[in-house]
């Protein structure tokens, strides 16, 4: 058992496990009562995150044959790949209408992408990185945290601003971290 997250009501909690013979996706109530698998991925489902409206639990598969970022209903229902390919640590923006991935995880320069939940359309954004860039969403949505490095290798966190469609680049700052 790994990767637990709380939905946004804190009523549940999400997680994989691979208590079946390989990892998937389960829910349980936040006291840890009623344990139940959402997802049929089969080798590889990591990563959930959870819509604020709880409509959705969003995932990462590492099976590859079912490669890519996936989003499925809190009762295992309408499982929807959104985006194809190896992709990893996949978090839920606060409004519940995106989604940042890394894409590969084992080509540099690494990338954070982001795509609409709703449809899995691509949003032109990114961030760019040298270092493996695990990701969060900054409260309230209008930035990205992530683990970077500073010109000297060191590394810490960074916040980028997020604007759907516009190249942010230059808001990257640093918040923390950066202690050799």
């Amino acid at each position: 058992d790994w990767d637990p997250a709380f939905t946004a009501d804190g009523k549940k909690i999400i997680w994989s496990s691979n208590r079946t013979g390989h990892f998937e996706i389960w829910m349980a109530e936040a006291d840890g009562s009623g344990a139940r698998q959402l997802t049929q991925d089969g080798l590889d489902a990591e990563n959930p995150t959870a819509t604020a409206d709880g409509s959705w639990i969003i995932y990462s598969s590492g099976n590859p044959a079912k490669n890519g970022v996936w989003k499925v209903h809190p009762d295992g229902s309408e499982a929807t790949r959104l985006v194809t390919g190896p992709t990893l640590v996949p978090d839920v923006s606060p409004d519940g209408q995106y989604c940042l991935y890394v894409p590969n995880g084992r080509t540099r320069p690494y990338e954070v992408k982001v795509i609409r939940i709703a449809d899995g359309s691509m949003i032109p954004f990114e961030i760019l990185n040298d270092t493996f860039p695990r990701s969060r969403w900054m409260p309230g949505g209008s930035a990205i945290a992530f683990i970077g490095q500073d010109e000297k290798g060191v590394r810490g966190v960074y916040a980028q601003n997020f604007l759907p469609g516009q190249d942010t680049a230059k808001t990257r700052r640093n918040l923390g971290g950066f202690d050799p």
